[in-house]
């Protein structure tokens, strides 16, 4: 299954004291074989997709074993204390590094861990492309009523990424019926749910077609997303999953190299109805 709120939930096993399987220190052969398999994927997009190359350099850490390992020179000074607590952009030595928790890295398939890596890249460029937007939250998603509209519209997109022609126009026509719907029920949630969309949507959208090899590929991965999300909210919390499901969901049918449509500022747009349009 997808890894769900990168930032924090390393950091959240640690503290609860819940230990993901032990990897022991960090491996430098494997790790740079994971930056290798990163840069390849950034240097195919060649910053096509956004405008702008997502690449970076990249550090994977152990908190336990204090090990770490860089896609290019460490440097010198103290290390930033967050490395080996979060999947996240950090800033190291005056520049905006990828950073990876190891245990997360190789306990995920290898299509997982491409798009992790090109997740976090992509968050590391969010702010200069103008794609930021406040982590709120999105309570009203546990409700009753907000689960089920929310189901519904899963449900007509993974259908929508399936079909084609007009069977696929239908489907899309649901799914906004079935956002709108939800969005009426609860108008002043709207903006919680469009922050957690352009914020964590947009870099789950970037992490699956750029790791696709296909637009087929991107299609099938974001199906995946759909159905496993699907399923791991109802045995835990669809506020939690929420921002991981929308965007994949919707954008892939095009080629996963091709830019999504209204790229740019992201104050005045609804995700959702850009995305299914595509």
């Amino acid at each position: 299954m997808r890894i769900e709120m990168t930032r924090t939930i390393g950091f959240l096993y640690l503290v609860a004291g819940f230990a993901r399987p032990a990897v022991a220190q960090v491996d430098q052969q494997r790790a740079q074989e994971y930056f290798k398999e990163a840069q390849a994927l950034c240097e195919r997009d060649g910053g096509r997709l956004w405008g702008v190359s997502i690449c970076a350099p990249m550090v994977i850490a152990d908190r336990r074993t204090q090990t770490f390992a860089t896609s290019q020179p460490a440097p010198e000074g103290e290390r930033p204390r967050m490395l080996g607590l979060v999947n996240a952009p950090i800033a190291w030595g005056g520049a905006t590094w990828g950073a990876y928790v190891w245990d997360f890295v190789v306990n995920t398939t290898p299509r997982g861990r491409k798009e992790l890596f090109l997740h976090e890249l992509f968050h590391g460029v969010q702010p200069q492309l103008g794609l930021g937007a406040p982590a709120l939250a999105t309570e009203h998603l546990d409700a009753g009523d907000g689960r089920y509209w929310l189901r519904l519209e899963w449900r007509a997109l993974t259908r929508a990424l399936r079909e084609s022609g007009q069977p696929r126009t239908l489907a899309v026509r649901d799914a906004l019926a079935f956002r709108q719907a939800r969005h009426k029920l609860y108008p002043a949630s709207v903006e919680d749910e469009r922050a957690q969309e352009i914020t964590e949507g947009l870099a789950a959208y970037t992490g699956t077609v750029l790791a696709a090899q296909s637009a087929a590929d991107a299609i099938a991965s974001a199906i995946d997303v759909l159905v496993k999300t699907e399923a791991a909210a109802l045995e835990a919390s669809f506020v939690r999953t929420f921002r991981r499901s929308g965007i994949p969901g919707r954008r892939p049918g095009r080629h996963p190299l091709g830019p999504p449509r209204g790229r740019g500022a992201a104050d005045d747009r609804d995700e959702g109805r850009v995305a299914v349009s595509v």
